[in-house]
């Protein structure tokens, strides 16, 4: 964790976490906070839910997920989310920013042969220096004539600071979290 006075994180920032290690496996840490949204997507008249499942796809495998104003980061390699990438987020408010990172543990993107439901979305998980330890999920499903955002986080504080903080920090977590969620879930077809 670094605190910065920009938004947007350099090519310079990203390397300097590409070789940190994970501080969590894909199941989060033991004892961790389970924290879940859950969404209904807005479908425009114009599309089928199966249109708006590929919208809501398309934007989370951009990572195009926070709100820009809330949220800066840079993605390594370029291109959609894959196993591997490394994400460097800076959040803030006014002109101080937190920086930090993730790594990319899973992806998926699946169709149940008995239903045809499907889902898609990747798992990610913070890597050392981080203000937390955990995992976090980014996913859309198709159920029926339903699309649905669900984002889980599970974690810990990961350093002394957000440990005493963690009221506050996890305000700000959820906070930041629903936005993502609500920005997913509208349509922004006009």
């Amino acid at each position: 964790m670094r605190v910065v006075l920009s938004h947007a994180p350099s090519t310079a920032d990203l390397r300097r976490y590409l070789h940190r290690e994970p501080t969590a496996d894909r199941n989060g840490p033991d004892r961790a906070r389970l924290d879940t949204y859950r969404r209904p997507v807005r479908v425009a008249e114009s599309e089928t839910t199966t249109t708006a499942f590929e919208r809501v796809r398309r934007r989370l495998l951009d990572y195009d997920i926070f709100p820009p104003s809330l949220v800066g980061h840079l993605i390594t390699p370029d291109g959609p989310i894959a196993r591997g990438s490394t994400i460097v987020q800076r959040i803030g408010v006014g002109v101080i920013f937190v920086e930090s990172a993730t790594r990319v543990v899973d992806v998926w993107d699946t169709v149940a042969p008995s239903d045809g439901s499907r889902r898609a979305g990747f798992a990610y998980v913070t890597l050392q220096g981080h203000p937390e330890r955990g995992v976090a999920t980014f996913e859309v499903h198709q159920d029926g004539d339903g699309v649905f955002v669900v984002l889980t986080a599970r974690s810990v504080p990961g350093t002394l600071l957000t440990g005493v903080a963690s009221p506050l920090m996890r305000v700000l977590q959820r906070a930041i979290t629903r936005r993502a969620v609500e920005r997913l879930a509208e349509c922004d077809c006009s």
